[in-house]
């Protein structure tokens, strides 16, 4: 069965009891040591500005900006006057030898940082703390002994726009359009495994195939909307990442689309799945406007499906059926998607697929623009926008283990750390420091049983 809660969620819980009982350990200097983590990650990075000319060092504007992003501040001016105003307290983890470097030094060296290093740095530290916070949580996000089913996590790839950054009167072509990402999530975690750069939306596809060659998706679901449901992307992600897949059918992949539609399309067909014990569930939420009936049909019943030779892994294809009424006007609406599977035809795992893939909308991409701003942001330097873009999610996952101890919205969250960083500066390294290398776990579960 499918649990509840994410594994992100549990870790949050945890964390809250975590910070007591590093409240009444012995735990001076634990922040401190997690900066030295940070230090030793920032050194390996390849700093190439011209070392005679070198004021500020590199680690230390990689530093004062994630000290920013994490207490609110989203524009590079928000960021210096913040570091300005606190430079006393940013001495306890920077050196800071030459003091605060002006908000432009600050762009032009993340226009130059290699967004490859800065992803891969701040990837190392967020993997190695789930990996040890993960042996204290449930293993599996899905699992059915008597299928032989067990699933960990669904991975959701999408890309997005950021509204703003183009250049209006730029020469090249490139800076005339807003900068695009594609972005790769652990629907459990809440962490983003990966954001790119592309040229333009066109570019998802082959930035998703090379992304899920570096990836380890084994005993995940990876899902992607239409423009993804790609037959090379299909294999890539069975045989190079060794995950199953569940992508989304539109008129991309036209005579595919017409034919699995039109399979859907028959009530004697539907009635049959319905019957078949697992293969059919139904979902019924109600808020103040609407009741929504979420419907899904999944079958393996594809042996009339001429081209499932070419799909890497074909076990299924897949039905959600929306019927949405207005309860001021009785108005019903009907909205439908089909869907390309390679999981088994188990109606709750494919239920689990399809909601789970809208994370990336909600609680990435917007977040990104309604907490973080993106959307809103003046910067109109790409490169320098996407890196600052990485510190956001690698502080968003910050903010959502510390909600539960504050009890309070994210943006809330940023602003009590604005507020008081003397103080809460020191408990979110602590916190990090011992995810980090799962010091006090053990005493938490301790606890917890």
């Amino acid at each position: 069965m499918a649990k509840k809660d994410t594994k992100l969620e549990n870790l949050a819980k945890t964390v809250h009891m975590l910070i007591e009982e590093i409240r009444l350990s012995e735990t001076e200097g634990l922040d401190r040591i997690f900066m030295d983590v940070y230090s030793q990650q920032a050194d390996m990075m390849t700093d190439s500005r011209q070392q005679g000319k070198v004021k500020h060092a590199f680690k230390d504007i990689l530093g004062i900006v994630f000290f920013g992003v994490l207490a609110g501040n989203d524009e590079w001016e928000d960021i210096y006057d913040f570091a300005m105003d606190e430079r006393e307290t940013l001495r306890n983890y920077l050196d800071l030898k030459n003091g605060i470097p002006s908000h432009d030094t600050m762009q032009r060296v993340f226009a130059i940082i290699r967004p490859d290093e800065l992803q891969g740095m701040l990837k190392e530290i967020l993997i190695q703390m789930i990996e040890m916070a993960g042996q204290h949580l449930d293993q599996y996000l899905y699992q059915n002994e008597e299928l032989d089913c067990y699933v960990r996590d669904v991975i959701a790839a999408d890309g997005k726009e950021t509204r703003h950054t183009a250049k209006k009167h730029a020469k090249d072509p490139e800076d005339l359009c807003n900068l695009n990402e594609f972005n790769v999530m652990s629907t459990e975690w809440g962490v983003c495994l990966s954001s790119t750069r592309i040229n333009e939306k066109t570019n998802e596809i082959p930035e998703m195939q090379a992304v899920m060659k570096g990836l380890d998706c084994r005993k995940c679901i990876v899902t992607a909307d239409a423009m993804n449901a790609q037959k090379e992307t299909a294999r890539v992600i069975v045989q190079e990442a060794h995950g199953d897949y569940c992508l989304a059918l539109k008129g991309n992949q036209k005579q595919a689309y017409e034919e699995i539609r039109n399979y859907f399309a028959c009530k004697d067909l539907l009635e049959n799945i319905r019957q078949k014990a697992g293969q059919y569930q139904s979902e019924t939420e109600e808020s103040t406007y609407a009741i929504t009936i979420r419907e899904y049909f999944i079958t393996d019943d594809i042996q009339w499906f001429e081209d499932r030779g070419r799909w890497e892994k074909l076990q299924s294809i897949g039905y959600e059926r929306k019927t949405i009424t207005i309860k001021e006007t009785e108005e019903s609406h009907i909205e439908e998607r089909y869907y390309l599977c390679s999981i088994k035809p188990i109606a709750e795992l494919f239920a689990i697929a399809v909601r789970r893939h809208w994370n990336i909308e909600n609680n990435l991409h917007w977040t990104l623009d309604v907490v973080f701003r993106e959307d809103s942001l003046c910067s109109k330097e790409k490169k320098a926008v996407h890196n600052l873009g990485l510190i956001r999610r690698f502080v968003m996952f910050i903010i959502k283990l510390m909600k539960t101890y504050y009890g309070r919205s994210m943006r809330r969250v940023r602003k009590t750390i604005g507020r008081k960083p003397e103080t809460e500066l020191p408990l979110i390294l602590a916190v990090l420091r011992v995810l980090y290398t799962n010091d006090l776990l053990d005493s938490i579960d301790e606890l917890t049983k």
